[in-house]
């Protein structure tokens, strides 16, 4: 299931710092899904996003917020990166039109 990968993207992000400084190199989307593909992760940008609110947001029946993982936090804190043109939007706020 894709939703699979995308956790397993997330694990290999908190834990592998050769890896996530790569992603966080990045200078465009494009450039982003190569890395994550050569590694071997197979996901759309959408299954991302909904893994991702998943991860924010509580799936408890009591409605109860939990806190994030070390390795959760990790894997989700800072929802861009900078490059000499600005910040690019690795996922929620606005779309960066130059990227599309």
């Amino acid at each position: 299931m894709a939703l699979e990968q995308v956790h397993a993207f997330y694990q290999k992000v908190a834990s592998d710092q050769s890896f996530r400084s790569r992603i966080q190199s990045v200078n465009s989307k494009e450039e982003c899904s190569e890395i994550v593909k050569a590694a071997g992760f197979d996901f759309t940008p959408q299954e991302f996003e909904e893994y991702t609110t998943r991860i924010l947001e509580s799936d408890r029946p009591d409605e109860e917020i939990k806190d994030l993982s070390e390795e959760d936090l990790a894997a989700v804190a800072g929802g861009f990166i900078g490059s000499f043109r600005g910040p690019i939007m690795l996922y929620g706020g606005p779309a960066n039109r130059d990227l599309l």
